[in-house]
């Protein structure tokens, strides 16, 4: 069952019981009144007819000229006030009976004895009695009131036609049906229409949800109000947002993966080219002067070291971050000397200089040997740009709360277009000068992961002509114990 449907249903139903309930009530109180009135109508009746009977005993009495009627003559004067008193159409039948339930006169109807069937039920001779009963089909209302005269106690039976009342009763019970099943069904149509209008916004939300599921990540819907409806439509545009930036990063992931696999198989199969070519000439060629057998296996030696350079940076790239790292506390300096006299011969061959310099107690997280890999491959980027004769710093200090590297060298510099690009594995700004020098695109890219591992990260500042500033961000540790802020991952 659907939820308009559950709706529907559950509100119809205590919508009919509201209505059912207030009829039923209104109906029984209206019956009560009616009851009530036609009762005090009959009442009035029968007392008129014993305020009679008592004026006949009262006139006897005066005419006797006695203080008081003994029982057999206020017998009489009762038998003949009764003589004089006739039946209508309201008034059926009537009977006086005295303390011992004996009747006065004859009931050819019988009326009289059926209402007062059961004198047993009157314990208080004090009050009026009522009943109500059918015979056949008329409706029949009899009373049942005490009589006092003289000294004796006497109760006064009255039957009264009711069945006109009955009618009417019945009457307004068949309307207040009828109006309830009209109320009802008018109540339904007006229910169903607001459900329907209500949870239209629903029906939309599931229609933009299925697109969705569809793989329509821009779908959004447009609710007006501040309901609950209008929160939901809200949260599925941001489900809808969110899903969409996913999707879109995993295309992006798809896309980087497939251009990386693209520009690997370009890098690896041009030096492959030229090893093969040059080892084919040298193979085929019978007598290879000296000169052209070292030129040819001087080429095939730096496209080895080129691939070899290629697939170990590769390999360093793809498994940096699933190594058992081992984070200690270290002292900066320490890590910055190491780096730069490893680094001396290298610049020293390319005829550059290395100023280094830490401020002292500077101490970090870290694991030692992937973060002097990272300077390494700093330097050397900064190596393969510089001029001879030029200068490459290293220097390091504390700044906001942090530890800042900051690595520059005086080389021809970056384009701007170029710098968001350059953290692309693969991606080289001037490729044949990168070959040449022996780089393979892949430094910065894993620079970037090493940077993440350690919690850190780096920025590039670089001007055509004026050369490249590096600057690198990482949060302190203290003296042999975890970094400041939180430990290491």
């Amino acid at each position: 069952m659907k939820l308009w449907q559950k709706i529907f249903l559950s509100s119809l139903a205590l919508l009919v019981l509201a209505t059912g309930g207030l009829s039923l009530l209104f109906l029984n109180n209206t019956q009560t009144q009616l009851w009530q009135r036609e009762k005090q109508r009959a009442a009035l009746q029968q007392q008129s007819m014993m305020n009679a009977i008592k004026t006949n005993v009262v006139n006897q009495r005066l005419q006797s000229g006695q203080i008081s009627l003994n029982e057999t003559e206020t017998r009489q004067a009762v038998r003949s006030a009764l003589g004089s008193q006739e039946t209508d159409g309201y008034l059926l039948a009537f009977q006086l009976y005295d303390s011992g339930g004996e009747p006065f006169r004859d009931d050819t109807t019988g009326l009289c004895h059926t209402a007062n069937l059961n004198s047993s039920e009157y314990q208080d001779d004090s009050l009026t009695y009522t009943r109500i009963f059918a015979q056949g089909d008329r409706l029949l209302l009899a009373l049942n009131s005490p009589l006092p005269l003289e000294q004796s106690e006497f109760r006064m039976v009255c039957v009264f036609d009711v069945t006109d009342l009955g009618a009417q009763l019945q009457r307004q019970a068949a309307t207040a049906l009828t109006f309830g099943m009209v109320v009802s069904l008018a109540a339904a149509v007006v229910l169903l229409i607001l459900v329907k209008v209500q949870l239209r916004r629903l029906e939309q939300l599931s229609r933009a949800s299925r697109r969705i599921a569809q793989g329509n990540y821009a779908e959004r819907v447009q609710l007006a109000g501040a309901d609950e409806v209008a929160d939901l439509g809200k949260d599925l545009n941001r489900m809808a947002q969110a899903v969409q930036q996913h999707v879109g990063q995993l295309e992006q992931v798809a896309q980087d993966q497939k251009t990386f696999i693209a520009n690997m198989a370009h890098e690896m199969k041009t030096p492959l080219t030229s090893i093969l070519g040059f080892a084919d000439l040298l193979y085929l060629q019978k007598d290879v002067p000296e000169k052209k057998r070292r030129e040819y296996a001087g080429i095939i030696l730096d496209e080895t070291k080129r691939m070899r350079s290629l697939s170990g940076k590769l390999m360093e790239l793809l498994n940096v971050g699933s190594q058992n790292l081992v984070f200690t506390s270290e002292e900066l300096s320490g890590v910055i000397g190491e780096v730069a006299t490893a680094m001396q011969p290298v610049l020293h061959s390319s005829r550059l200089a290395l100023q280094y310099g830490c401020e002292p107690g500077l101490w970090m997280e870290m694991d030692r040997e992937l973060f002097k890999s990272l300077l390494y491959n700093f330097i050397d980027n900064g190596r393969k740009a510089s001029p001879e004769g030029s200068l490459i710093q290293l220097l390091a200090h504390r700044k906001g709360g942090r530890i800042e590297i900051l690595i520059r060298d005086h080389g021809q510099g970056i384009p701007k277009k170029e710098l968001e690009k350059i953290r692309q594995p693969f991606y080289m700004v001037d490729k044949s000068r990168s070959r040449k020098a022996g780089g393979a695109g892949l430094g910065l890219a894993l620079c970037e992961e090493i940077c993440r591992i350690h919690k850190g990260s780096f920025s590039i500042d670089s001007r055509l002509g004026e050369g490249t500033l590096i600057t690198l961000s990482f949060p302190p540790a203290s003296p042999g114990g975890a970094a400041e802020g939180g430990g290491a991952p």
